[in-house]
C-alpha cells in the first residue's frame, strides 16, 4: 500500500498517532513501548490517507 507524507498512522488500543518512514520498499513503524502493551497476541495498525 502505498503510505505518504502526511498520512497517519494508528495502533488499536492506543491512542496517539505512530511515527513511521519508508526505507526502499519497506514502511517502518516505530512502536513505543507504551503502546506494545496494548496487544499481546496481535497489533492492528490502520493507516489514514490524507486525501
Amino acid at each position: 500500500m502505498p503510505v505518504r507524507s502526511g498520512d497517519r498512522i494508528t495502533l488499536s488500543g492506543y491512542d496517539r498517532p505512530l511515527s513511521w518512514r519508508t526505507t526502499g520498499d519497506a514502511l517502518v513503524i516505530d512502536v513505543p513501548a507504551a503502546a506494545r502493551r496494548t496487544g499481546e497476541h496481535a497489533w492492528v495498525f490502520k493507516v489514514d490517507w490524507k486525501g
